[in-house]
């Protein structure tokens, strides 16, 4: 273990510590009367301020069991191969529909004399309007997207907590449509809004005669402002499906759940009347022949509580090559040692990282320890894949499963408390770096025992407290993000105060 002393004017942590330990031996020694005697009893003893980055760290890279991907914001479709893992693909199963019932209340402007030609009874077109939030992997390649049904007998349900290794939904074989040889273009462009990065906009029309025509029959007819669409849609139309297929390797993309919708087009053309500026008999008429557009949505709530209403999940398989093949089954862990000294995070596919301090420990042989100052500090290595801006510290039991509030697996993640359970991804000194001074200071004084702790990327939430980990089933990060450490890079910093016993 490498040891250094720290001088006092260089290093602010002891200065208060050493300030009020010299005033309180100060004050102790005025009151005796044989400060000669009693000073060579305290002095003989061995006491210093240190420092340390050289303790052991075992890292190992650790498949979680699963991974909640249920109402996530995104929408993940694609596939990529990446040089360090292997082949990961993803498709999804949503909802779609209204929160109320769906008229076709046509906008006259507000004119007179309207005299309808052809009130919209005709559906002119159907398309999904999809925009980006997310990319991971080679743009350059096409894909085709495809649009499919869930089959009559599928079922989605709201409140249910969907895994990204759950069964898949059986589909209706015919396609309801699709857009072949795209390429994504995750572009910046004034003109595209659509999420934080302003990216592009997957357009998918929809062909299918039968879907259309059930669009149709929805119509009521017999009224002029007639129901579109009625809140039953749902129970007919069990869910959906977004699949891409590409020759090689493309890329996994995400569609914001939250801005998607299903766009049904109908036209409608009808004249008016348009009175002369004499204001007499003589009048010209207008005729309006234009479309309207009515949305079905795929992310949907309730307004009162923020519940979701319609169902979704993101479906992702991991086909791992090279030496991370060997994590196949949950709670399978790979020493570092293992795989060329490398560890790998990646939340979407269930990988995360197990941290141990064997030689922490000793750190309190023959010594009596304060720990002033602890840092956990992880260096990811260069990469052109998105790194996850957030990482969460949570205690591990020995079979490397986080720890939950409950026996069950469905309680809240039990975080590592301290000055910071979460850090997040600084550019410019290529780090995560959390506070650990608690944590391992009552590990030190036995007040904790640990078995390791987890590191997986995380979701937040933003309240007057601050910002800190969301606690629930939802804290691991759907986002197909991942970040590859090496074992020397990963340091525990320590600064303390001993006193030799």
């Amino acid at each position: 273990m490498k040891v250094s002393i720290i001088s006092t004017q260089n290093w602010w942590v002891s200065k208060s510590l050493f300030a009020s330990f010299i005033l309180s031996l100060g004050l102790f020694l005025t009151a005796c009367e044989d400060p000669q005697e009693i000073g060579s009893e305290v002095f003989v003893q061995d006491i210093g301020v240190l420092y340390t980055d050289t303790l052991t760290v075992d890292a190992s890279t650790v498949l979680l069991d699963s991974i909640i991907t249920s109402n996530t914001a995104n929408l993940l479709v694609g596939r990529y191969v990446d040089p360090a893992l292997g082949t990961v693909e993803a498709s999804n199963y949503f909802h779609i529909s209204n929160a109320d019932t769906l008229r076709s209340v046509v906008d006259t402007a507000g004119r007179k004399a309207v005299t309808w030609i052809k009130y919209p009874t005709q559906v002119d077109s159907i398309r999904f309007i999809l925009p980006y939030s997310l990319y991971h992997g080679d743009t350059l390649q096409r894909q085709t997207f495809k649009v499919s049904q869930l089959a009559d007998d599928a079922l989605l349900e709201p409140t249910k907590a969907y895994y990204s290794n759950s069964g898949a939904p059986i589909l209706k074989p015919t396609l309801l449509g699709q857009v072949r040889n795209v390429n994504i273009r995750p572009i910046k462009n004034s003109n595209i809004i659509s999420g934080v990065g302003r990216f592009d906009t997957l357009r998918i029309p929809i062909t299918d005669p039968t879907f259309i025509n059930f669009i149709k029959s929805q119509r009521d007819l017999t009224i002029k402002d007639d129901v579109l669409i009625g809140t039953g849609f749902r129970d007919k139309i069990r869910g959906l499906s977004i699949t891409s297929e590409s020759a090689k390797n493309a890329a996994i993309l995400g569609l914001s759940a939250d801005r998607a919708v299903m766009k049904i087009y109908y036209s409608y053309k009808y004249t008016y009347t348009l009175l002369n500026k004499a204001l007499t008999a003589d009048s010209i008429k207008v005729t309006v022949d234009t479309v309207k557009a009515n949305d079905l949505f795929i992310g949907l709530y309730t307004r009162a509580t923020g519940a979701a209403n319609n169902a979704r999940f993101n479906k992702l398989t991991a086909t791992r090559s090279g030496t991370f093949n060997k994590l196949v089954y949950p709670t399978d862990a790979l020493s570092s040692s293992q795989a060329n000294n490398q560890v790998v995070l990646q939340s979407s596919t269930g990988l995360a990282i197990k941290v141990k301090f064997p030689s922490l420990l000793k750190l309190k042989e023959r010594k009596d320890i304060a720990i002033n100052k602890a840092e956990l500090v992880l260096e990811p290595n260069s990469s052109s894949y998105t790194l996850p801006p957030d990482l969460i510290l949570m205690e591990s039991n020995n079979s490397n499963q986080p720890i939950r509030s409950t026996t069950t697996g469905d309680g809240n993640l039990l975080f590592v408390l301290g000055e910071a359970s979460t850090a997040a991804y600084v550019t410019k000194s290529n780090n995560y770096t959390f506070n650990v001074t608690s944590p391992l200071q009552n590990i030190l004084s036995g007040r904790n025992k640990t078995n390791g702790w987890l590191l997986s990327a995380d979701t937040f939430a933003t309240s007057t407290a601050g910002r800190g980990p969301i606690s629930g089933k939802s804290v691991v990060s759907s986002d197909i993000d991942r970040a590859i450490f090496d074992n020397k890079k990963i340091k525990l910093k320590v600064y303390y105060t001993y006193v030799s016993k």
